[in-house]
């Protein structure tokens, strides 16, 4: 009987561990996180990081907006610098990011830091002739970036 209690204790801690490991946190990347190390080899070639697909991650970025009804933005591109995009040349294709939002997200300041949190997957697509896109996220929350250092952290000028 001793020892079926302590089988059964056993079963529930493992059982709790594995729930508690299945909801871990998502992967904070950087942009640089986006690009494979294997891209010193060949520095005139786009590369991808593979190992961040289907990932969840949590990377800082600002907004292009574009599909919006009102204030609601349903899907954006998300890239490393304010202005990407919108002035030429737009960043390589591996340091932007389509994001479409599950809930629409009432972003107000497009020009703040956000956090975009999702999971990731390597997908190559022309975007309204605005750039080519190499990643894909489905974002499951957006949130102001507010960093440790500034307002914005490592977003500060």
């Amino acid at each position: 009987n001793k020892n079926m209690k302590r089988k059964l204790k056993l079963l529930i801690l493992l059982i709790s561990l594995m729930s508690t490991a299945s909801h871990s946190a998502p992967k904070e990347i950087d942009w640089d996180d986006l690009i494979p190390w294997t891209a010193v080899f060949s520095p005139g070639e786009v590369k991808f990081n593979k190992i961040l697909v289907d990932k969840e991650v949590k990377i800082p970025g600002y907004v292009l907006p574009l599909d919006m009804f009102g204030r609601d933005i349903n899907s954006f591109l998300l890239v490393p610098y304010i202005g990407a995009c919108i002035h030429v040349p737009p960043p390589a294709p591996n340091q932007i990011v389509y994001v479409e939002a599950e809930v629409p997200w009432q972003g107000l300041a497009w020009w703040e830091p956000v956090y975009v949190t999702g999971k990731i997957k390597i997908e190559n697509q022309n975007i309204e002739d605005l750039a080519i896109v190499g990643y894909e996220m489905s974002a499951s929350d957006i949130e102001y970036y507010r960093g440790e250092t500034g307002t914005h952290g490592f977003f500060d000028w």
